[in-house]
C-alpha cells in the first residue's frame, strides 16, 4: 500500500478530512450566532477610544506585547489569542497575564487552535476556543480533558486535587 493510501485510510477510519490546517478568518469572529469584529493590538491603542465603543474584540498574535491591553482592558469586549503556531507558546503566558495576573473578566478565545492544545490553553486562562478547520469531526472534549490529575495549580484552578 503506498503511502498515500495509507494515509486515506487513516484519515477514513479517524473520521476526518485530510486537510491543510487554515487559519481562520481573523477580520471577524462568530461566536454565539453574532459576528463581533476583531481588530488588531495597534488598530485598538491607536483607537481606543471610538473602538470601546463599538464591542469590537483584539486579537492577539504570539508576538504582540499584551501588556500594551493593559490599561484599557476594561473596554475590551473580548480577545482572540492566535494558536495557529503550535510550537509556539506565548500564547500560553499571554492568556495568563490577562486572566490571573490583570484579572481580564471578559472572554478569552483561542483562535487556530490545535486538538492536542486544548488542556493547556483552559489551564492557562483561555474561556473558549475554535479548532482549525482541519479538525472538524473529532471529539475535541476527550482531548480538552487531557489528564486526571495535574501536578501545578493554573489559572483555571485546576491541578493536584490528591495527596499520594
Amino acid at each position: 500500500m503506498s503511502e498515500s493510501n495509507e494515509l486515506e485510510a487513516l484519515s477514513a477510519t479517524l473520521g476526518a478530512k485530510v486537510a491543510e490546517s487554515r487559519p481562520l478568518d481573523t477580520s471577524v469572529l462568530n461566536k454565539d450566532n453574532e459576528s463581533i469584529k476583531l481588530v488588531s493590538v495597534e488598530q485598538w491603542i491607536e483607537n481606543v477610544n471610538e473602538l470601546s465603543k463599538l464591542g469590537v474584540g483584539v486579537i492577539v498574535k504570539p508576538s504582540d506585547d499584551v501588556k500594551l491591553l493593559k490599561d484599557t482592558l476594561n473596554d475590551v469586549a473580548l480577545i482572540a489569542l492566535d494558536f495557529n503556531n503550535f510550537d509556539d507558546g506565548r500564547g500560553y503566558s499571554q492568556a495568563y497575564l490577562l486572566s490571573k495576573r490583570w484579572k481580564y473578566a471578559g472572554e478569552i478565545i483561542g483562535i487556530n487552535a490545535h486538538l492536542d492544545q486544548l488542556q493547556f490553553m483552559l489551564r492557562s486562562g483561555v474561556t473558549s476556543y475554535k479548532l482549525l478547520e482541519s479538525y472538524e469531526g473529532f471529539d475535541e472534549l476527550d482531548y480538552s480533558k487531557g489528564f486526571s490529575i495535574c501536578y501545578q495549580a493554573a489559572a483555571n484552578n485546576s491541578g493536584l486535587k490528591e495527596k499520594f
